[in-house]
């Protein structure tokens, strides 16, 4: 359940020139668009919000941040299960897609899960972490108020980055504000709008900075992807 198979020998797909490909520090971080019509979004961001209004403080992950999830509590009778079913076929999709234009020298499998939910209010974040136990994980931007939301942050860890601004405190303001540069900034936020779909490697390490928007929750589904060798081809 959940395993897909990727072909050694594979087709380039119309599709992915909408499929954007980004480094950030060394990492590749890959976007791409969801149709909102392609899955029931109204109901899934329905279910979540109820959930909100029954605790805002919902985390049994950790001590420090301050938000709404799933994660660690999923099967919490207290709170309404959220229906992914419509969702799945289209990260499925997506993923194939995406795994499709990476270089993949061998045939594998992925198993796809749904890890978490987070829904954040005014205020809110969540602390530095990584996903361990798989090999990447992607973040759909499922209600995203791009005036009033912030983004992923993504953190370099690269040793350099604790003596750059000394050594070379002019550097950032000779290069360009680009992504290709991002090697020389301790943190970097993809622009992204609602309905975006980010796929990084799952230790590409990343947090989500205080909310600002008192008017709409910043909701987003977090999912997790391991490759495994696929056995019947050599």
């Amino acid at each position: 359940k959940n395993k897909h198979s990727i072909r050694s020998f594979r087709r380039r797909i119309k599709v992915m020139d909408l499929i954007k490909n980004t480094t950030l520090f060394g990492f590749p971080v890959i976007t791409t668009k969801i149709n909102s019509k392609s899955y029931n979004k109204k109901s899934i961001i329905s279910t979540i919000e109820k959930n909100f209004k029954l605790n805002k403080k919902r985390n049994q992950w950790d001590k420090i941040s301050l938000l709404h999830h799933s994660y660690n509590d999923d099967t919490n009778s207290k709170y309404h299960k959220v229906d992914y079913s419509t969702l799945m076929p289209v990260y499925k999709k997506i993923i194939t897609k995406i795994l499709n234009n990476m270089n993949i020298h061998t045939s594998c499998d992925f198993k796809l899960t749904i890890a978490n939910y987070t829904c954040l209010s005014e205020s809110n974040y969540m602390a530095s972490h990584i996903h361990p136990f798989t090999d990447f994980t992607a973040v759909h931007y499922i209600q995203f108020d791009k005036k009033n939301h912030t983004s992923t942050a993504f953190e370099n860890v690269l040793p350099h980055i604790d003596y750059i601004h000394q050594l070379s405190p002019e550097l950032p303001k000779i290069l360009s504000n680009h992504s290709s540069n991002s090697w020389i900034y301790d943190t970097w936020k993809l622009d992204v709008k609602e309905d975006d779909f980010c796929f990084s490697p799952s230790f590409l390490k990343h947090k989500i900075e205080p909310q600002t928007s008192k008017n709409k929750n910043r909701i987003t589904i977090v999912l997790n992807i391991s490759l495994k060798k696929n056995q019947n081809h050599g």
